[in-house]
Formats: C-alpha cells, sequence, structure tokens
C-alpha cells in the first residue's frame, strides 16, 4: 500500500470539512434505500397532501381493520412503488443536502453607521452619545469635544452595516 508524502498532508480547509460531512450525511440518508431491501416491519409514511399517498393509506387501513394481512401487503407494496415514482423514494422524511459556498459582504446599498456612548461616570454612565453617524471621523469629532466639556475619557463605541451573502461559483 502507498504510503501518503509527509511534506503533502495538510489540514482540511473549512469547506472541506463541511463537504464531507455533507456526503456523510447523505450516505447515511441513502442506507437501506438505494439497492437494499425494505424493511418490510415498517410500512411506508403517506406524503402529507399527496391524495394518491393518503387512498393507498387508508386503503391500507382498512384492510387492517379487517384483518387482511395479504391487503396490508398489498397497499404497502402499492404505497411504496408511489412514492419511489412520484416522490423520488419511500418518504419526504429523507432529503439530500448539499453544500452551498457563499461570501458575506458589506451591502453596498446601505451606508454603515458609527456611534459612541459615553461609559465614563462614578456611580453610573454618563449615557451621552453621538447619535448615528455615517462616518468614523465624526464620532472621534464627538469624542474629543465631550471629552472637553466634561473630561470623561471612556466611551463605548458601536459599528453597525448591513451584509448580504453571495453564492460562490
Amino acid at each position: 500500500m502507498n504510503q501518503p508524502d509527509p511534506a503533502r498532508i495538510r489540514v482540511a480547509t473549512q469547506e472541506e470539512r463541511i463537504s464531507a460531512g455533507v456526503r456523510a450525511a447523505n450516505d447515511r440518508s441513502r442506507e437501506g434505500r438505494e439497492g437494499m431491501p425494505v424493511d418490510p416491519s415498517r410500512p411506508p409514511v403517506p406524503v402529507p397532501g399527496c391524495a394518491a399517498c393518503e387512498e393507498l393509506a387508508a386503503r391500507r387501513d382498512r384492510a387492517r381493520a379487517a384483518f387482511d394481512g395479504s391487503a396490508v401487503t398489498d397497499a404497502n407494496v402499492l404505497l411504496r412503488q408511489h412514492q419511489r415514482e412520484e416522490h423520488g423514494g419511500e418518504s419526504a422524511g429523507r432529503r439530500l443536502f448539499r453544500y452551498v459556498p457563499y461570501t458575506i459582504v458589506q451591502d453596498a446599498s446601505a451606508l454603515p453607521e458609527y456611534q459612541a456612548y459615553c461609559v465614563s461616570g462614578e456611580e453610573t454612565d454618563c449615557g451621552a452619545s453621538s447619535g448615528p453617524c455615517t462616518a468614523p471621523g465624526e464620532v472621534e469629532e464627538w469624542q474629543r469635544r465631550h471629552t472637553q466639556e466634561t473630561r470623561h475619557l471612556r466611551y463605548r463605541r458601536s459599528f453597525a452595516d448591513y451584509a448580504v451573502l453571495e453564492r460562490q461559483g
């Protein structure tokens, strides 16, 4: 067996780790579905809102009530066949996940906001605020003026913006 070259071994990127996790989740979702016999002890569950599924499930319920095991089995077979053909599987509970990489960027259509709050004071914070500003220089100028007037030296500054996710590739 070939041994890996130690010089080429590296830590997986976050995207590679996420992709591997998604592949593993998909593999677990497919277990027992493709190429494997269906467990007959687990009756198929009708897809909500599907009239055909509901009719076949009702047929199965009537057969159960009449203690007709053969008709129950027939209804289950027909329900599984319908779900395979119309819904892509035995139940809607199974899903195929795909990792799609996105980049988070600042929304260019909205201006960011800057703000400062004076948190100086003996017993309680001063509470004075610069109010929302469109540039950090405006906030710094407010801080200088407030410090000159009050001798307060401690401020909490905030930055807020809007972000959008852009699909990569």
